[in-house]
Protein backbone atom coordinates (compact mmCIF):
# COMPACT_ATOMS: atom_id res chain seq x y z
CA UNK A 1 0.00 0.00 0.00
CA UNK A 2 0.07 2.28 -1.37
CA UNK A 3 -1.23 0.53 -5.13
CA UNK A 4 1.12 1.47 -8.28
CA UNK A 5 -1.91 3.62 -9.69
CA UNK A 6 -4.72 4.49 -8.41
CA UNK A 7 -7.73 6.89 -9.76
CA UNK A 8 -10.94 9.18 -8.45
CA UNK A 9 -13.28 8.86 -11.89
CA UNK A 10 -16.63 10.66 -10.36
CA UNK A 11 -15.29 14.23 -9.20
CA UNK A 12 -16.45 16.87 -11.57
CA UNK A 13 -14.91 20.31 -11.31
CA UNK A 14 -15.84 23.71 -12.80
CA UNK A 15 -13.80 26.68 -13.76
CA UNK A 16 -13.11 29.14 -11.09
CA UNK A 17 -14.79 32.62 -11.53
CA UNK A 18 -12.40 35.32 -10.37
CA UNK A 19 -8.77 35.42 -11.51
CA UNK A 20 -7.69 34.28 -7.48
CA UNK A 21 -10.74 32.54 -6.44
CA UNK A 22 -8.57 28.62 -7.16
CA UNK A 23 -8.56 27.46 -3.59
CA UNK A 24 -12.37 28.40 -3.16
CA UNK A 25 -13.19 26.94 -6.33
CA UNK A 26 -10.91 23.72 -5.44
CA UNK A 27 -12.66 23.67 -2.02
CA UNK A 28 -16.23 24.06 -3.15
CA UNK A 29 -15.65 21.05 -5.80
CA UNK A 30 -13.89 18.83 -3.27
CA UNK A 31 -16.62 19.28 -0.86
CA UNK A 32 -18.88 18.35 -3.65
CA UNK A 33 -17.09 15.24 -3.63
CA UNK A 34 -18.43 14.62 0.08
CA UNK A 35 -21.78 15.36 -0.68
CA UNK A 36 -21.71 19.37 0.86
CA UNK A 37 -23.15 21.50 -1.93
CA UNK A 38 -21.40 25.39 -1.48
CA UNK A 39 -21.46 28.41 -4.15
CA UNK A 40 -17.78 29.12 -4.90
CA UNK A 41 -18.46 32.99 -4.18
CA UNK A 42 -20.27 32.35 -0.86
CA UNK A 43 -17.03 30.02 0.27
CA UNK A 44 -14.73 33.29 -1.10
CA UNK A 45 -16.51 35.74 0.91
CA UNK A 46 -16.81 33.66 4.06
CA UNK A 47 -13.30 33.49 4.04
CA UNK A 48 -11.68 35.59 7.02
CA UNK A 49 -9.36 38.39 5.36
CA UNK A 50 -5.41 38.94 6.29
CA UNK A 51 -2.15 39.72 4.59
CA UNK A 52 -1.17 36.74 5.93
CA UNK A 53 -2.26 33.80 3.42
CA UNK A 54 -2.08 31.45 6.79
CA UNK A 55 -4.89 33.13 8.41
CA UNK A 56 -6.82 34.50 5.59
CA UNK A 57 -7.55 35.77 2.15
CA UNK A 58 -4.65 38.36 0.83
CA UNK A 59 -6.50 40.95 -1.40
CA UNK A 60 -8.80 40.99 -3.41
CA UNK A 61 -10.32 38.05 -5.40
CA UNK A 62 -10.62 39.53 -8.89
CA UNK A 63 -7.42 41.44 -8.81
CA UNK A 64 -3.82 40.45 -11.32
CA UNK A 65 -2.25 36.96 -10.90
CA UNK A 66 1.13 36.24 -10.35
CA UNK A 67 1.20 38.72 -7.19
CA UNK A 68 2.52 38.13 -3.86
CA UNK A 69 1.50 39.45 -0.51
CA UNK A 70 0.82 42.60 0.19
CA UNK A 71 -0.68 42.47 -2.68
CA UNK A 72 -3.51 40.36 -4.01
CA UNK A 73 -2.32 36.60 -3.85
CA UNK A 74 -4.92 34.18 -1.99
CA UNK A 75 -5.03 31.64 0.69
CA UNK A 76 -3.56 29.20 2.82
CA UNK A 77 -4.49 25.46 3.62
CA UNK A 78 -5.60 26.31 7.10
CA UNK A 79 -8.28 28.83 6.90
CA UNK A 80 -9.68 26.73 3.62
CA UNK A 81 -10.10 23.67 5.77
CA UNK A 82 -11.50 25.93 8.92
CA UNK A 83 -14.11 26.85 6.75
CA UNK A 84 -14.84 23.70 5.12
CA UNK A 85 -14.98 22.07 8.74
CA UNK A 86 -17.65 25.07 9.41
CA UNK A 87 -19.54 23.65 6.79
CA UNK A 88 -19.51 20.20 8.25
CA UNK A 89 -16.40 18.31 6.54
CA UNK A 90 -13.72 16.74 8.04
CA UNK A 91 -11.37 18.58 6.23
CA UNK A 92 -7.82 18.70 7.74
CA UNK A 93 -4.90 21.12 6.84
CA UNK A 94 -1.20 19.68 6.51
CA UNK A 95 2.02 20.82 5.56
CA UNK A 96 5.00 18.45 4.28
CA UNK A 97 2.72 16.23 3.50
CA UNK A 98 4.54 12.82 1.51
CA UNK A 99 3.99 11.66 -1.74
CA UNK A 100 3.19 7.64 -0.27
CA UNK A 101 0.76 9.76 1.64
CA UNK A 102 -0.98 11.94 -1.15
CA UNK A 103 -0.94 8.56 -3.03
CA UNK A 104 -2.79 6.66 -0.17
CA UNK A 105 -5.41 9.18 -0.20
CA UNK A 106 -5.99 8.94 -3.39
CA UNK A 107 -6.00 5.00 -3.67
CA UNK A 108 -8.45 5.43 -0.51
CA UNK A 109 -11.03 7.53 -2.76
CA UNK A 110 -9.93 10.44 -1.58
CA UNK A 111 -9.33 13.67 -3.78
CA UNK A 112 -6.67 15.85 -1.92
CA UNK A 113 -6.24 19.94 -2.60
CA UNK A 114 -2.56 20.76 -3.59
CA UNK A 115 -0.49 24.43 -3.42
CA UNK A 116 1.17 24.25 -6.23
CA UNK A 117 2.43 26.86 -9.10
CA UNK A 118 -0.01 27.48 -11.69
CA UNK A 119 -0.55 24.93 -14.26
CA UNK A 120 1.68 22.42 -12.11
CA UNK A 121 4.84 23.82 -13.51
CA UNK A 122 8.21 25.21 -11.30
CA UNK A 123 8.44 28.04 -9.66
CA UNK A 124 9.93 29.77 -6.78
CA UNK A 125 9.50 30.38 -3.41
CA UNK A 126 9.76 34.05 -1.12
CA UNK A 127 9.58 34.86 2.44
CA UNK A 128 7.08 37.14 3.63
CA UNK A 129 6.63 38.88 6.72
CA UNK A 130 3.03 39.84 7.22
CA UNK A 131 2.08 43.14 9.64
CA UNK A 132 1.71 40.61 12.57
CA UNK A 133 5.55 39.67 12.62
CA UNK A 134 4.61 36.14 11.09
CA UNK A 135 7.26 35.12 8.54
CA UNK A 136 5.76 32.69 5.86
CA UNK A 137 6.75 31.19 2.24
CA UNK A 138 5.02 32.52 -0.51
CA UNK A 139 5.22 32.14 -4.54
CA UNK A 140 4.31 34.16 -7.75
CA UNK A 141 1.63 32.39 -9.40
CA UNK A 142 0.73 30.20 -6.52
CA UNK A 143 -2.34 28.15 -7.50
CA UNK A 144 -4.58 25.20 -6.34
CA UNK A 145 -5.42 21.77 -7.79
CA UNK A 146 -7.20 18.87 -6.61
CA UNK A 147 -5.02 15.76 -7.04
CA UNK A 148 -7.36 12.93 -8.44
CA UNK A 149 -4.76 10.10 -9.69
CA UNK A 150 -1.03 9.07 -10.06
CA UNK A 151 0.67 6.13 -11.81
CA UNK A 152 4.42 5.33 -11.07
CA UNK A 153 5.38 8.35 -13.32
CA UNK A 154 2.79 10.52 -13.22
CA UNK A 155 -0.04 12.74 -11.01
CA UNK A 156 -3.31 13.20 -12.41
CA UNK A 157 -5.00 16.71 -11.38
CA UNK A 158 -8.10 18.79 -11.48
CA UNK A 159 -7.63 22.55 -12.10
CA UNK A 160 -10.59 24.12 -12.10
CA UNK A 161 -12.74 22.30 -15.25
CA UNK A 162 -9.72 20.90 -16.61
CA UNK A 163 -8.61 17.35 -15.62
CA UNK A 164 -4.49 16.81 -16.81
CA UNK A 165 -1.38 14.76 -15.94
CA UNK A 166 1.81 16.16 -14.92
CA UNK A 167 5.11 13.50 -14.34
CA UNK A 168 5.87 13.13 -10.98
CA UNK A 169 9.16 15.21 -10.64
CA UNK A 170 6.89 18.40 -12.24
CA UNK A 171 4.63 17.52 -9.94
CA UNK A 172 6.69 17.34 -6.76
CA UNK A 173 8.68 20.34 -8.50
CA UNK A 174 5.61 22.48 -8.02
CA UNK A 175 4.22 20.82 -4.99
CA UNK A 176 7.17 21.57 -3.08
CA UNK A 177 7.48 25.15 -3.49
CA UNK A 178 5.11 26.18 -0.93
CA UNK A 179 6.07 23.06 1.18
CA UNK A 180 3.54 19.99 -0.22
CA UNK A 181 0.51 22.17 1.50
CA UNK A 182 -2.87 20.55 0.75
CA UNK A 183 -6.45 19.66 2.43
CA UNK A 184 -7.10 16.25 3.16
CA UNK A 185 -9.85 14.46 4.02
CA UNK A 186 -9.73 13.84 8.05
CA UNK A 187 -12.42 12.67 10.31
CA UNK A 188 -11.80 13.53 13.89
CA UNK A 189 -10.52 10.59 16.13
Amino acid sequence: WPPSSASIENITGYPQTYTLSCESRSAVDWARYFGVDIAETEFLERLPLSDDPNVGFVGYYNDFTGQVPPYSYGVYADPVARLLRDYGLAAGAVKGLAVDDLRSEIAAGRPVIAWVIFGVSSGYSLDYTAADGQTTRVAPYEHTVIVIGYDETSITVLDGAWIYQRSLDQFMNSWDVLGNMAVIYQPEE
